[in-house]
């Protein structure tokens, strides 16, 4: 029975990576180029490793494509597969829902998308493994599409496949959700889940297990993304082995200030903290996002020329020994030990006021009204989320005001 498998999902091929600035230096052909060259890498690992069978949970593609280059990039990878006789069997997710992908080309003797209609039984050609799936018929699927699926048989490694939010919770969106009680009554020896990009092993007993997705997106899927070499003993024990397949790493740098923090202090700390990701990053293309933490003269600095200090952390990334692009230079302020008088003047008034706003939920609610018209005409251009926040979101109009007052107490501010 031994034998050795891929799990992957969310390719979301050609998906752009999200905020992203054009600017002179930085490497956004390689960045464009992202979630190809991770598929790419699946594939050399598939093929080095001598594996039996590729299987991707899901959100291969990004949803309808602009054109039918991405559909021809997968079927040449496809190719290259087909050619060391490894077939790859593929379940539609929420983003490639069967109503979504209206082109479809020939892809390949050796790639099979399961039904969308029903769950679909598929024997692995040549080894003793079973796979069970159901393609999203489109993209918001509310019931548990396991109720469904066949029991496990006896005799084969069974596998079960899908694109699934799992245990649902209040706030969120439900993508064919379902319970471990569930997937473990089909008596498969593994599930194969798509979905959640961060790779979790959610029980060993059997093994269900979301993969993440190959290439992170944006700064909110930092540190190495892959997928799961899968060996089947003789006996049927799995053990599993995570290949990192990410060609641009996505990191947080997080630096602090202080009222004894200089400017050249500043950019050291930064110079060190982007030589020790690129140390880390094993070669790949790095895409960074400040963290600035703090207080004192030169935070209050920071504050008043963010971009020109982005500009400078860009500056210094250059001499990284990998491309490097600096997405964001992000503040937030910290309180100083020994509050400084603002009794008297304007400045103590709106000390006053901020602080009022800012524990007064009618007073918050007014601030909120105010941001009516962006936010409507965001929800217009762009869709409100990880990286376009919600104007009237009440904890980043907190955050807001709470950054203000350090500004007031910066001194000379030289």
């Amino acid at each position: 029975m031994a034998f050795r498998f891929i799990h992957a999902a969310d390719i979301h091929l050609d998906s752009p990576l999200l905020s992203l600035e054009e600017y002179p230096g930085a490497p956004l052909e390689e960045i464009r180029m992202a979630t190809r060259r991770a598929l790419a890498r699946l594939v050399d690992v598939a093929t080095e490793s001598a594996v039996s069978f590729v299987v991707i949970a899901g959100d291969l593609f990004d949803g309808e494509w602009r054109d039918c280059n991405t559909g021809l990039y997968f079927v040449s990878q496809m190719k290259r597969l087909r050619a060391v006789g490894i077939p790859v069997y593929i379940s539609l997710g929420n983003h490639d829902a069967a109503n979504r992908m209206t082109l479809v080309l020939p892809w390949g003797d050796g790639v099979h998308f399961f039904d969308h209609q029903k769950p679909e039984c598929v024997e692995a050609a040549g080894h003793e493994a079973t796979l069970y799936s159901q393609s999203f018929r489109n993209r918001h699927i509310a019931e548990d599409l396991t109720g469904a699926f066949p029991k496990g048989s006896a005799g084969t490694f069974n596998i079960g496949v899908l694109h699934t939010s799992a245990t649902f919770s209040a706030g969120q969106e439900l993508y064919a959700p379902c319970s471990l009680e569930s997937l473990r009554s089909h008596q498969y020896q593994y599930w194969a889940l798509g979905h959640v990009h961060t790779r979790t092993e959610l029980a060993h007993d059997p093994w269900v297990v979301f993969s993440g997705n190959i290439q992170g997106r944006s700064v909110r899927e930092c540190g190495p993304r892959g997928c799961y070499l899968v060996d089947v003993d003789d006996r049927g024990g799995v053990s599993l082995d995570f290949q990192p397949l990410d060609v641009v790493r996505w990191e947080v740098l997080r630096l602090s200030s202080d009222d004894d923090t200089t400017p050249d202090d500043l950019e050291e700390m930064a110079q060190q903290a982007i030589a020790r990701a690129a140390t880390a990053a094993e070669g790949r293309t790095l895409a960074l996002r400040f963290e600035l933490e703090g207080r004192g003269p030169t935070w209050s600095r920071v504050a008043a020329d963010v971009a020109g200090w982005r500009a400078r952390l860009r500056a210094l990334a250059g001499d990284a020994p990998v491309p490097v692009h600096v997405e964001k230079l992000a503040l937030t302020p910290r309180t100083a030990p020994a509050p400084v008088s603002m009794d008297a003047g304007a400045a103590g008034e709106l000390s006053v006021l901020l602080k009022e706003f800012a524990e007064d939920p009618a007073l918050l609610e007014e601030l909120k009204l105010t941001f009516g018209e962006l936010k409507t005409r965001l929800e217009g251009a762009v869709t409100l989320g990880d990286e376009c926040t919600d104007p009237q979101d009440p904890q980043l109009l907190r955050k807001a005001l709470s950054s203000v007052e350090p500004l007031l107490l910066k001194g000379d501010g030289k």
